[in-house]
């Protein structure tokens, strides 16, 4: 009995130092990783006019040529609220902003109506790119005195129309000739794009997968109204998508002046290709 009572009183001590030992060699409990913060992208910026702060904005126009013709005109804001584009008759140029009125050129007036303007960029540093080097991409084109043109003919000088001048400014190439459009853009709008199909990106849409969707964020996002409805007609030109596009707290304010001139009631107007 007193052999038993030792052989149990070892094993005891066994198990007590096993235990002690296993605890000690046992890895600390690890900490809960922590889960960085999901950071919003910055809201989409779309404005009705030019202003202080916005230099490299992209600014759409409806222009009336003299003979009545519509045209779809695109530019960029430069800092001091000027707009620099590639504007029929006249080639690249700067001239002051019109949001409603005539615009001289070569001795022909052209009617100039302002639709809307928007950030071409999400982020901060971007944006500081485009205005560091605003300046003196505008002004390569300007000083190689680029004409207009609607569309490029073979052998004919280097042209640029409004959607090819405004997309070397924004993303210019490995050569100035050249447009270096992001990934994104391509593969959601295709290698041979519009100056609607830039609004698109712009405004974020370019990676849904059809109008439909697209209208749902266009409801979604805060835009001058002249601009939601614009893109609504684009995506679905029909009334069940204008009203689909329109949030039921807004109405539509337009003089019937201002909505006869407008992009939306004549029709879709020439979108240049980029």
């Amino acid at each position: 009995m007193r052999y038993l009572s030792w052989f149990m009183a070892l094993l005891l001590l066994q198990y007590a130092l096993f235990s002690a030992w296993s605890q000690a060699a046992a890895p600390a409990p690890s900490a809960a990783t922590p889960v960085a913060p999901t950071v919003a992208k910055p809201a989409i910026h779309a404005v009705t006019r030019v202003a202080d702060g916005q230099a490299g904005f992209v600014h759409y126009f409806l222009i009336t040529h003299p003979d009545g013709t519509l045209e779809e005109q695109v530019g960029i804001e430069l800092e001091d609220q000027r707009i620099a584009w590639s504007f029929p008759g006249a080639g690249v140029i700067v001239s002051d902003y019109v949001a409603n009125g005539l615009l001289n050129i070569a001795g022909k007036r052209y009617f100039i109506e302002h639709l809307h303007g928007i950030r071409p960029f999400r982020t901060a540093a971007e944006m500081k790119i485009l205005r560091n080097e605003l300046s003196s991409r505008v002004a390569f084109w300007i000083d190689n005195d680029t004409p207009y043109c609607v569309i490029r003919q073979p052998g004919e000088p280097f042209c640029l129309n409004c959607g090819d001048f405004v997309a070397r400014i924004l993303f210019p190439g490995s050569i100035p000739q050249l447009v270096g459009l992001p990934e994104e853009f391509t593969r959601t709008l295709g290698d041979m794009p519009t100056s609607d199909d830039l609004l698109i990106y712009m405004l974020g849409l370019h990676n849904l997968p059809d109008a439909p969707s697209r209208i749902r964020q266009l409801v979604r996002l805060n835009l001058p109204e002249s601009l939601r409805l614009d893109v609504a007609a684009m995506l679905q030109p029909d009334n069940a998508a204008l009203a689909a596009a329109t949030p039921a707290a807004t109405s539509i304010r337009t003089t019937p002046d201002k909505k006869a001139r407008s992009r939306i009631a004549i029709r879709k107007t020439q979108s240049k290709r980029l």
